[in-house]
């Protein structure tokens, strides 16, 4: 049971872990302090975790990285739009 409660901790957190960084980046209109190299690395972990979860099958796992995986992808799409262009 304990172990219940704590994975569900977990997967709470991880569900909202980026919320927070993605308001920030559409309130400011600002995403150059983000590291491209941190976006792909929760992309890829999210995804994994997300196949892991299927083929477990674990939905805890499943739902907690798919909300990460959306906001990932949001944040990724947000640093192509508001990254200045080189002129």
């Amino acid at each position: 049971m304990l172990a219940n409660i704590f994975g569900t901790i977990a997967g709470i957190l991880t569900s909202i872990r980026l919320i927070p960084q993605v308001y920030k980046s559409i309130k400011t209109k600002h995403t150059r302090d983000l590291s491209t190299a941190f976006l792909v690395i929760i992309f890829l972990q999210a995804g994994f975790l997300i196949l892991y979860g299927i083929t477990k099958p674990d939905m805890l796992i499943l739902w907690g990285n798919i909300v990460a995986f959306i906001c990932t992808i949001i944040l990724i799409i947000l640093k192509i739009i508001y990254t200045p262009k080189e002129k």
